[in-house]
């Protein structure tokens, strides 16, 4: 197996952007419920790093806890687009949607 294929999501994820552009909720490891950020203006017309980055937040949140994923408003509902890779990469993570805020976006609450 080559060294790619035993880095984590985390590290994959991080690796393909500089750390000036990563947002600050995947510097460290969650060992608690929180909320990942993924309403900002830069995810407005990129899923895929939308996507590059719930997955990472996930990977970054410790067992027995959840992430709230709030997501832009532009992609719509996030089962659309989050669930097969969120369920490809964690297969034993249960996700729902909580609400939708004001702004038009969603919080997708995933607990693996």
């Amino acid at each position: 197996m080559s060294t790619r294929d035993q880095q984590s999501d985390t590290e994959r994820t991080a690796a393909s952007e500089t750390d000036e552009s990563l947002p600050s909720f995947l510097d460290g490891d969650h060992d608690a419920s929180w909320s990942a950020n993924l309403e900002r203006e830069r995810y407005a017309d990129d899923r895929e790093t939308l996507i590059e980055h719930a997955l990472a937040a996930i990977g970054r949140t410790d067992a027995d806890y959840h992430v709230n994923l709030v997501t832009h408003p532009n992609h719509g509902t996030p089962e659309e687009y989050l669930e097969a890779p969120i369920h490809d990469h964690y297969p034993d993570a249960e996700a729902s949607v909580v609400d939708q805020c004001g702004c038009g976006g969603y919080v997708y609450r995933v607990q693996q």
